[in-house]
Parts: C-alpha cells; sequence; structure tokens
C-alpha cells in the first residue's frame, strides 16, 4: 500500500509539472499538522482530538486577477485519543500483572487520500491574503486501533477495522492563508484549513443510533512555483 501511495503522489507530481510548464499554471507541494476528532455519537469514553499529518500536492489555475480553482491531492491522518487508568485487582493468575492502577492510552486512526477542490479569492491591497473554499472528497487507506498501556505482561496492539469502515468520506473544506512571494515565479504560503465531513463513515451499527463523522484541523505551509 505504501509503495502504491507513493506512486501515485509521484506519478501526479510529474503530469502537474508538465501542465504547469507548459499552461503556466501554479503547481505547489505542501505538508503540516493535522488536528483531528471524530463526531456524531455519544461516547461512554472521554475522548480527545489527536494531532497527526497531512502532505501533498497542489494545483492552481487562475481565472482571473484575485480568482483561482484550487485542486490538492493530500495524504491526510486522522486521530483520536483516548486516556485512562486502570485498576488491576486479585490477578487470577500467578503471571498475571500485579495488583495497582495501570495507565492505558488508545488511538482511533484512519490515513486518507483527501482530493479537495475549491475557489481560492486573493485579498488584500497586495492581494497576499486568500480564502478558499469548496468540496473534498477522501479515500480511505487503512484504518485501526492501537493501544499501548504500562499494565506487565499486556502486549501493545494495532487492531485494523478498515472493513468496518467505508471506503469513502466526502465533506467542505473552507481555509485562510498568507502567500509570501519569493520572485516572479516562486512562492512559500502558510494555510489554515477547516475539513468537515458530511459522510457517516461507519459500516457498522454505532451507539444510540448515532454516525462516525470526520472533523480535521490543518496547519499547511507550502511551496509553489509556476
Amino acid at each position: 500500500m505504501k509503495k502504491i501511495t507513493f506512486l501515485l503522489f509521484a506519478f501526479s507530481l510529474i503530469t502537474f509539472k508538465t501542465i504547469a510548464q507548459e499552461s503556466k499554471f501554479k503547481l505547489g507541494i505542501q505538508g503540516g499538522l493535522n488536528y483531528s476528532s471524530f463526531r456524531g455519537y455519544d461516547s461512554y469514553a472521554d475522548e480527545n482530538p489527536g494531532f497527526a499529518y497531512v502532505f501533498g500536492i497542489s494545483f492552481q489555475h487562475q481565472i482571473q486577477e484575485n480568482l483561482s480553482i484550487k485542486a490538492d491531492l493530500n495524504y491526510e491522518r486522522k486521530t483520536q485519543n483516548f486516556k485512562g487508568t486502570v485498576e488491576v485487582l486479585n490477578p487470577e493468575v500467578p503471571t498475571g500483572p500485579m495488583e495497582g492502577n495501570y495507565r492505558f492510552k488508545t488511538t482511533a486512526y484512519l490515513n486518507y487520500i483527501v482530493l479537495p477542490i475549491m475557489i481560492k479569492y486573493n485579498f488584500s491591497r497586495d492581494k497576499s491574503f486568500y480564502i478558499n473554499g469548496g468540496p473534498y472528497l477522501g479515500y480511505l487507506l487503512k484504518s485501526g486501533i492501537k493501544s499501548k498501556s504500562n499494565i506487565p505482561g499486556v502486549i501493545n496492539a494495532d487492531d485494523e477495522d478498515t472493513d468496518r469502515k467505508k471506503s469513502l468520506d466526502f465533506g467542505l473544506s473552507a481555509g485562510i492563508g498568507k502567500e509570501f512571494k519569493l520572485d516572479s515565479n516562486h512562492q512559500i504560503y502558510v494555510e489554515i484549513r477547516e475539513n468537515l465531513g458530511l459522510q457517516n463513515i461507519s459500516k457498522t451499527e454505532v451507539i444510540n443510533d448515532g454516525t462516525i463523522k470526520t472533523n480535521s484541523l490543518n496547519l499547511l505551509v507550502g511551496f509553489t512555483f509556476n
């Protein structure tokens, strides 16, 4: 799967670079932090948003002086954490854990290839600030739950549950950013982007007739050229 993802990005990068050179469209690379959570259900646990990462390429076509169409192709990891303690009393076997309180942490994760297609509008006197927004489509590569604890004899686990999640996710993306011009052909930019999932990604029944929907906040740093 990692080889397929790498080849997909490499092929897209070569294709977009060729188009950009021929038509003067902007091509970019970007990466950053991803702060995500899942919503739509009543949880019995005290869940917290998780930090992960996002990276990919971007393609931009200017329609008017201040208006552009921008498409990204990103690899995005979305996570959510639960931390707690468990009390072990009267172990049943001599080789089991000793009595006491132990810490544990579980992390639910989803790895996506995400394609947002957005309208971008540049504003301010020098047109360096911008807003953008539009729909996105995500394809699930893998999902699962990682468990860690300091309980003696308990093995940390990574249980995959991709078959219990839907392959496609979709929603809305909106962001605000600032561009810094290096020269006539090169720029760097910083953007904060919110991604609101609208699809119930669970194939199985959720407690209390709920749903599982994604939500993520990206802090992106990118480089563009034409």
